[in-house]
């Protein structure tokens, strides 16, 4: 049979040859597995011995069967090499741990992650005397400070009664508890402590729910001075957050007369000195140029302290307190060009633009717009021989992949996709990710490609999907349909089934609440989340909302951004308080990292989408229009 195109549900063109048939005896044997049914579960996967999903159906049966030990050693033993081994013997060897078959856990155990099998896995050599391998499981656990698995109370508590046990671990797993702000288990902690010890205790946790009471508090000054020392240092670091200047002034009063170490003296000036620079307060240049040049958001927040009040000598001398990798990137190139620039060093100036210009970047485009070039995009697309991506798509992993696309089973093909594409060298990363753009399949392709290291295809990296729905979106909204394109690339990457941790779906990464309320707003159905992983109608919202946001922030599209990303709030507090700051300055300073990132790719994004698409917006200049007061 010669290779079928299928158009997927996902919007992907896959190769796949299985026949209907089989297709169908698969989703029937599915069934049968869910409804436990044995009999029909082996007929008809007897019929399926060259179907790519025949490893996937056997483990959904190992899976719900895991009391049936040869099955799953079977398994294991057959698709050793699949993605599926290594989670099925996790679920195997907890349920040995369930049933308390000690040597046989153990015969099977190869170390892993999963905190319930490690714990299982401590009480396992516990049963087998091998205390050393028990407590050597047990103690970075218990200094986790995190909620032990059910298994690890007994070992913890056999670890406590141990030679191997002092009072220092107590201390330890409860200030690390604190430092999570778990106080709950602090509080679970507190009967293991002795009498002399409790009272200690109970300050430290009074100090994590209101560390301002240390400005009041007799007893603490009793402790030995080192006591003392980390009780300042604990409640500082908890205190910076509910009331800067109230802790920054008790911190300065107290800190000369303790013994307080080196590390924890920067740890707690670090925070104060970045504090103070989310702020834009003129307290912080000072406050982090007296520290020393061993961390590396030190080095780069000096800068930005020096450029939120454009003291050119202060950018100068912080950017002269890089080290020679971070002098050299076109960020901080960047910034001595506006500092030479702005200095009066006009020729200087033009050398650095003219040399970052010819780098595809943020900053090598920030560049362009200052020598009125339009950006470079040095388009290289990648060349690779048919032969290798017909080998690639005949793996056995790769037919996996097209047959879950098949099947619309967008999840699990990304999953087989990732674990396929582990075992590749670079050149055949390459050939993965043009297979991908076969396939019609941009995420992924675009991921692929940057595992590669391949930098310079821009059509693959930059795809035009579901263009006919941003350009129906971007008119229907008076945007250019290069800023949605933008705002896509960098949301998911182009996939319509992108889910984030905290619930934002598809394409625009929207938030439920927030689709409801804007279908709302238009009059458009509204069934639940899941709406948003509609292509067309997660663009139509996303620009409804990208609009709504460009309105409020005097059409900024770099505000506009900000706010998608961090909230209106937020970009609000952020906005310059007496006099317009350059757009350069505001990107650069906006205090959240993951923001400043993403409003930098958003811009960069629209530029290249711009060239890509032949249009005459968005224009650099536009982008970067000075920010004006709130």
């Amino acid at each position: 049979m010669g290779t079928v195109l299928w158009l997927t549900a996902a919007g992907c063109c896959v190769a796949a040859q299985p026949a209907s048939s089989q297709r169908t005896a698969f989703l029937q044997a599915e069934r049968a597995v869910a409804e436990n049914r044995l009999g029909d579960y082996q007929r008809l996967s007897a019929e399926l011995t060259d179907y790519p999903l025949l490893p996937y159906l056997r483990y959904l049966w190992a899976k719900s069967h895991l009391d049936d030990d040869q099955a799953v050693r079977r398994f294991l033993d057959t698709y050793a090499n699949t993605r599926y081994a290594a989670p099925l013997r996790t679920k195997w060897l907890i349920q040995l741990g369930k049933r308390q078959r000690w040597s046989e856990l153990l015969s099977q155990y190869r170390g892993g992650e999963d905190p319930e099998l490690q714990c299982y896995a401590g009480v396992a050599y516990l049963q087998s005397g091998r205390t050393d391998e028990a407590f050597g499981i047990a103690r970075p656990l218990w200094l986790s400070g995190g909620e032990p698995a059910e298994p690890c109370i007994s070992l913890f508590s056999t670890y406590q009664a141990s030679p191997y046990f002092n009072r220092d671990l107590l201390w330890l797993r409860f200030k690390a508890a604190l430092k999570r702000g778990n106080t709950g288990l602090a509080q679970r902690l507190l009967p293991a402590f002795a009498e002399d010890e409790l009272r200690l205790a109970n300050l430290w946790l009074d100090l994590q729910r209101h560390p301002e009471r240390l400005a009041n508090t007799v007893a603490w000054r009793e402790y030995p001075a080192e006591t003392r020392a980390e009780c300042l240092v604990f409640a500082t670091v908890v205190w910076l957050e509910q009331d800067l200047d109230a802790a920054l002034m008790f911190w300065d009063r107290e800190k000369a007369g303790l013994p307080i170490p080196a590390e924890s003296s920067q740890r707690v000036e670090k925070q104060i000195g970045l504090a103070l620079a989310t702020q834009r307060d003129r307290r912080a240049y000072a406050r982090l140029a007296a520290l020393d040049d061993s961390d590396d958001s030190i080095r780069e927040w000096r800068v930005r302290a020096a450029l939120q009040h454009q003291s050119w000598p202060e950018v100068d001398l912080a950017l002269s307190r890089l080290n020679n990798e971070e002098r050299n990137q076109d960020k901080w190139q960047y910034w001595l060009a506006r500092s030479q620039e702005l200095s009066g060093l006009r020729e200087p100036a033009l050398s650095l633009y003219r040399q970052i210009a010819e780098h595809r970047s943020y900053y090598g485009f920030l560049a362009a717009g200052k020598l009125g070039r339009t950006v470079k995009l040095v388009d290289k697309p990648l060349a690779v021989p048919e032969s290798e991506l017909e080998d690639l798509q005949s793996r056995s992993e790769f037919l996996e992949v097209s047959e879950f696309l098949a099947l619309d089973r967008p999840l699990e093909a990304k999953r087989q996709w990732g674990f396929a594409i582990a075992k590749l060298d670079k050149p055949r990363l390459a050939a993965a990710a043009k297979l991908a753009q076969r396939w019609g399949w941009s995420a992924q392709a675009i991921a692929t490609v940057a595992k590669a290291n391949e930098w310079d295809d821009i059509g693959l990296r930059f795809p035009i999907a579901y263009a006919d729905s941003v350009r129906q979106a971007a008119g229907a909204r008076q945007l250019a349909p290069a800023l949605i394109f933008g705002l896509i690339r960098q949301e998911s990457a182009f996939d319509p089934q992108a889910d984030s941790p905290a619930g934002a779906k598809g394409l625009m990464q929207i938030m439920p609440n927030t689709g409801q309320e804007i279908a709302k707003n238009l009059g458009e159905p509204w069934s639940g989340g899941n709406d948003l992983l509609k292509p067309d109608t997660n663009i139509q919202f996303g620009a409804w909302h990208f609009k709504q946001l460009l309105d409020r922030f005097d059409r900024h599209p770099a505000l506009a951004a900000a706010a998608y990303n961090a909230g209106a709030n937020r970009v609000k507090r952020w906005l310059p308080s007496d006099k317009p700051l350059p757009a350069d300055i505001w990107v650069e300073t906006i205090p959240y990292k993951e923001t400043r990132g993403y409003v930098a790719s958003v811009l960069m994004y629209s530029l290249i989408y711009r060239e890509r698409l032949n249009a005459e917006t968005p224009r650099s200049e536009d982008l970067m229009r000075d920010v004006r007061p709130g």
